[in-house]
Order: C-alpha cells, then sequence, then structure tokens
C-alpha cells in the first residue's frame, strides 16, 4: 500500500463513519416522511369519506375497498377506488375515489358517495388545478356548486338536466367558467351509470 494512502487511513476513518451515519439518518429521515404522508394521505381519504357517506356504517371502509377501472365510464380509465358501507351486515352505499373528471387546467378528482338504492349521498372535490376565483368555484371551501349533486339519481334527475344551466341543466353556471363544471357534473352522471349496472358486481 502507498507510503501516503496508509498515512491518510486514520484521518479518513472519522469522515467514512460520519457519512454512513449521517446516510443512516437520511434513510431514517425518508421512511419517516413516507410514514407521515401515507398517514396524512390516509387521514384525508377518511374526511372526504366522513363527508360523502354520511349514512351510519360499522365497517370499515378503507379494508373493504376494491378497485375498477373502465375507459367507458371514467376518464382515462383511470383506477378508481370503490370502498364499501356496510350496517348490520346489509349493504348501505358505496364511495367512488377518486373519480377524475376533466377541468379546464387538468383533471379534477372527486370522491362521489352513492347509497345502496342508487342516490348520491354528496361529491366533494379532493384535489384540482382549476383557476382560483373561476373553476375553483366547483371546490366545496369556495361555494356551494357542489351541493347541487346532494340526493339526485337517476331516477330523479332525467338526462337532459345533468348539464349546465347554458346548456338548459340543471346545475347553476359559475360565471367565466364553463369547462369545470361540465366535467364534474359528467363525471358523476357516468359514476351513477356505472353503479346502475354494475351494482350487484360492486357489492359481491
Amino acid at each position: 500500500m502507498n507510503e501516503r494512502v496508509s498515512n491518510a487511513l486514520p484521518a479518513l476513518l472519522p469522515l467514512l463513519f460520519l457519512a454512513v451515519i449521517c446516510a443512516g439518518i437520511l434513510m431514517m429521515a425518508g421512511s419517516l416522511s413516507r410514514d407521515r404522508i401515507e398517514s396524512n394521505r390516509r387521514t384525508a381519504q377518511l374526511r372526504l369519506i366522513a363527508e360523502v357517506m354520511y349514512l351510519p356504517y360499522d365497517n370499515d371502509l378503507l379494508s373493504d375497498r376494491l378497485q375498477i377501472s373502465d375507459r367507458d365510464y371514467f376518464a382515462a380509465g383511470t383506477p378508481v377506488g370503490v370502498y364499501r358501507a356496510h350496517k348490520d351486515g346489509q349493504p348501505i352505499g358505496l364511495v367512488f375515489m377518486p373519480v377524475m373528471a376533466s377541468g379546464y387546467n387538468g383533471l379534477i378528482e372527486l370522491a362521489v358517495g352513492v347509497t345502496y338504492n342508487g342516490e348520491l349521498t354528496g361529491v366533494r372535490v379532493h384535489q384540482h388545478r382549476e383557476t382560483a376565483g373561476l373553476g375553483d368555484q366547483i371546490h366545496q371551501n369556495r361555494s356551494s356548486w357542489i351541493s347541487g349533486f346532494d340526493q339526485r339519481s337517476l331516477a330523479n334527475t332525467p338526462v337532459a338536466a345533468w348539464g349546465v344551466s347554458s346548456d338548459g341543466g340543471d346545475f347553476d353556471q359559475i360565471s367565466g367558467a364553463t369547462i369545470s363544471p361540465r366535467g364534474v357534473i359528467k363525471a358523476v352522471r357516468n359514476t351513477l351509470d356505472y353503479y346502475a349496472i354494475h351494482k350487484n358486481e360492486l357489492y359481491k
């Protein structure tokens, strides 16, 4: 071994030891950060589920979950989680999340609650990138527009009513924004259509 390298080793060992310790700390920090992110994600999911599924249930929806994908009903065939609510072993309803709607600035992520009989228990926006003061009015924290879906179903809302008022539909117009509400309305209606066709499969 070169004498110069041999003489330098004692001075390098503490630095190598410190580097190993730092790497370990960074790995632990990364793991804790991932755990915190996952915990926050779970909390956000539970909050949205509670908001759109107000009916009493006694099972763990996050555990009683399946995943579906259908390009005919859900944007770009994006996988959708289906959280199944039961009470005393009987089906109560479902929460579809995330349901992707087409917005002006990209996809809008929704949570859609549906009773066993096919009535909407609620719709909430989880994430979006719509323009502040315009398209963001679809969000429940910005206006009450999204509550217009409450208790609607295929049975009590005819096909022509699933649109904004300027298109002859039942839903209020958002000033300066039509793409965002149209996308949300279409996504919610598609979810109800899917539910009507696949209801029995979804509860198996």
